[in-house]
This record gives structure tokens, C-alpha cells and sequence, in this order.
């Protein structure tokens, strides 16, 4: 296979790839997916892009022509019909969701709780919720799907961040992203890595009120062919209903779902690899 041209003199893959009008066509269409915000103005996508108005519109022409964005009420663009059609028909072939389902009903039974399937991005090195069996319980924490959210942050993202290399670790910890969502956030870089190690130890991960106040999650880790972390199962619950005496119960559980998803994905346990 050729190899990637490299980048002009003095031009970095970022700066090219922020030129690329592919990547600022997904640029565009990431700003309004993330947005709470229903429609969309040219100059304000500009912004967003740091782009001229002019580039904003063309690109926005360009993809209204696709179906992916459409014009609203005023002149604004919305997400188009058509890119709800690929974004469903996408997920309903996500291998990862699709092998975890069954485990998930059977975590979210066996526990009573509400059981996740936590997705890993390796490019952003960030985590979101891409499943959940909710519990029946009337007092419980739904979770909010395909939105990206920091690894240090509870056990959800633990989980995971405990068996990615070290230099990933290290990075995450240097560039300033440990930042408090709750004041049991762990924001320390060694008081984490402490942590992790534990995670490491024990097989899963444990957290009380680190992303949701009053919340708890047990979580363990879902491996894939090449051993490398994808993702993550776990529970949570609310603290009101937690005693110390259900983590063993409640982790054993977890660890036993997160394997049979490994084992769905043809993935390789933490346990078989050389390390």
C-alpha cells in the first residue's frame, strides 16, 4: 500500500487537515451534532470552523445536496433527513453494541441496575455511552447516549483508561484534561495513576460520585483482537441504594459480562496477554 504524501513544507497534518473540505464538512456537521442548538447560521458555523462565511456556505451547499443538512425556517441549516438515515443505519451495525446487547440484559437482571456498554476513541482518547439496559427500579440514572465524554472521570472511563499504553496516559495527564466534573473528580496525574494501577489489580473499576453526584458505577474492561482496550461494561446506581458489602457481588458480575463481550468481538483478555 502507498504511503500518505507528507505535507507541504511547514504545513502540519492538522493545519492541513483543518484545509481539507472533507474534514471541514465533518467539522460542520460535528458542531451542530454536538449543539443543543436545533438550527444553524452560516456565520455562526464560520465561526465555529474559523473559516470565512463564504467557505462556510459552500460547504454547507455542498452537503445540503447530499441530504445531510437541510435549510430551516429563516434561512438556518439543520441536520438533513438523510444523515439520520445513515447515523441509524450505522449503529444498528455496531459490532461492539450488537455483541454486548445480550450481555447487558443479562448484567442489568442479574444486578437489578441499570447495565452500560462504554465505546472507546482512540483518536480522541474519549469515551461515550453507545448502550444501555435500563433497570427497573423507579429511582435510577439514565444515561445519556453518543456523547463523548472524558476518561479520568468515573469509573466508566477508568475502566478503560487503565489499560491504554503509558504514553497516552502520560498525555492525557500533561495536556491539562484533568479537569473536576465533580468535586471527587480525580484531577491529580499521580493520585490517577494509583488508581489505575488498582483497576489493573482488582480487574475492574469503581467510582462514587467522580462523573454524576450520587451516583456509583462498576465497570470492567472489553478487549479486542489485537488485546487493546475498546470499551468498557459496567452498572450504576444510586449511592442510596449502595452498601460496601454489594462491590464484590456487583464487580464479579460486571467482570463476567465485560469477558463474554471480549469473548463476542474475538478479543484477547487482559489476563492472556504478555505485559
Amino acid at each position: 500500500m502507498a504511503s500518505a504524501l507528507p505535507p507541504p513544507d511547514g504545513a502540519s497534518e492538522t493545519s492541513m487537515r483543518q484545509r481539507h473540505p472533507l474534514a471541514r464538512a465533518f467539522r460542520i456537521l460535528t458542531a451542530m451534532i454536538d449543539s443543543r442548538a436545533e438550527s444553524f447560521g452560516v456565520r455562526q458555523l464560520a465561526t465555529e470552523l474559523s473559516v470565512s462565511a463564504s467557505t462556510a456556505h459552500r460547504l454547507l451547499g455542498d452537503l445540503e445536496k447530499l441530504g445531510l443538512v437541510s435549510h430551516a425556517e429563516g434561512g438556518d441549516y439543520r441536520i438533513g433527513l438523510e444523515f439520520y438515515r445513515l447515523a441509524w443505519a450505522a449503529t444498528a451495525k455496531f459490532p461492539l453494541r450488537q455483541a454486548a446487547h445480550a450481555s447487558l440484559r443479562e448484567l442489568a437482571r442479574a444486578t437489578g441496575e441499570s447495565a452500560f456498554l462504554g465505546v472507546y476513541d482512540d483518536l480522541q482518547h474519549q469515551m461515550m455511552f453507545g448502550a444501555c439496559v435500563e433497570s427497573r427500579h423507579p429511582l435510577r440514572y439514565v444515561m445519556e447516549l453518543n456523547r463523548w465524554l472524558p476518561l479520568h472521570s468515573g469509573a466508566s472511563g477508568l475502566a478503560i483508561l487503565a489499560y491504554l499504553p503509558q504514553d497516552v496516559r502520560g498525555e492525557l495527564a500533561e495536556s491539562g484534561r484533568l479537569g473536576a466534573v465533580t468535586e471527587r473528580t480525580i484531577t491529580d496525574p499521580a493520585v490517577l495513576e494509583d488508581v489505575l494501577a488498582d483497576v489493573r489489580s482488582k480487574g475492574y473499576a469503581f467510582s462514587r460520585g467522580q462523573r454524576i453526584r450520587g451516583a456509583v458505577a462498576v465497570t470492567a474492561a472489553v478487549f479486542g483482537p489485537h488485546g487493546g482496550v475498546i470499551g468498557d461494561v459496567g452498572i450504576t446506581m444510586p449511592d442510596s441504594r449502595f452498601t460496601p458489602g454489594l462491590e464484590t457481588e456487583l464487580a464479579t458480575a460486571v467482570m463476567e459480562a465485560a469477558k463474554a463481550v471480549t469473548a463476542q468481538v474475538g478479543g484477547i483478555p487482559a489476563a492472556t496477554q504478555d505485559r
